[in-house]
């Protein structure tokens, strides 16, 4: 079980280089910063930031595992670790850099998040939450992988938000007009909706009425698209 005072005390004692790098990046040599950041993510998991950020999200929670259970305060802190990073490189203009740096930090907060061990209601959920905004604000004004959104699409549905969940299907319509396997996943989130009971859209920020005109939306894109699994309304 996730306990707020294990995680402070990670956070005291694995994050004082990153924050005072965050503190000073301005003053802070590029080298020298990236050698500060480098060692605290060799304390970390024994592996510097940007070979860990090579690794995969399934990887690097399987290496913060033990005993078939995933250490979320250091993947929390390794989270904050990637968005130290980006925010390092972006400082220096080196904005690609920063980008998969900041990617790097959504897509092991999404698989964090989607992991069985992690619920709606648990402690660790609020803080996997609120990194994730911050994360995702900064990559406001550059493009989502597909991967990305299909993993958001997922993460909204647990929590229950379902009006997110209908705005990352609706944009990945706009970018990806011509696939059918998220509409597919849109027709069967919507169907679910509808045979929810009211209180529990309203909680969602959603309604019966958006779920049955979001279900025929979608039916009717994948009519357009004369997908193989047809959905006749």
């Amino acid at each position: 079980m996730f306990r707020r005072d294990y995680f402070m005390r990670q956070i005291e004692q694995m994050t004082v280089v990153l924050h005072r790098i965050l503190f000073n990046k301005e003053h802070i040599p590029l080298e020298d910063a990236q050698q500060q950041l480098d060692e605290a993510s060799r304390h970390l998991l024994g592996l510097n930031i940007r070979s860990l950020q090579a690794l995969s999200s399934k990887d690097i929670l399987d290496l913060l595992s033990y005993h078939g259970s995933v250490d979320t305060a250091k993947a929390l802190v390794l989270s904050d670790m990637f968005v130290g990073q980006g925010d390092l490189l972006q400082r220096h203009d080196q904005t690609d850099e920063a980008y998969h740096a900041y990617l790097k930090s959504v897509d092991l907060l999404l698989h964090l998040s989607l992991s069985p061990e992690v619920e709606p209601l648990d402690e660790v959920n609020e803080e996997i939450k609120s990194r994730l905004n911050q994360s995702l604000e900064r990559l406001q004004g550059w493009i989502i992988p597909e991967e990305i959104k299909r993993l958001l699409f997922a993460h909204y549905e647990k929590q229950g938000n379902y009006a997110k969940v209908e705005d990352v299907l609706f944009h990945y319509m706009e970018d990806h007009p011509d696939r059918s396997v998220i509409l597919e996943q849109g027709v069967i989130f919507y169907e679910k909706l509808i045979g929810m009971e009211e209180e529990l859209l309203q909680a969602g920020n959603f309604s019966k009425e958006e779920a049955f005109d979001g279900l025929r939306i979608v039916k009717q894109k994948l009519q357009s698209l004369d997908s193989p699994n047809i959905y006749k309304s």
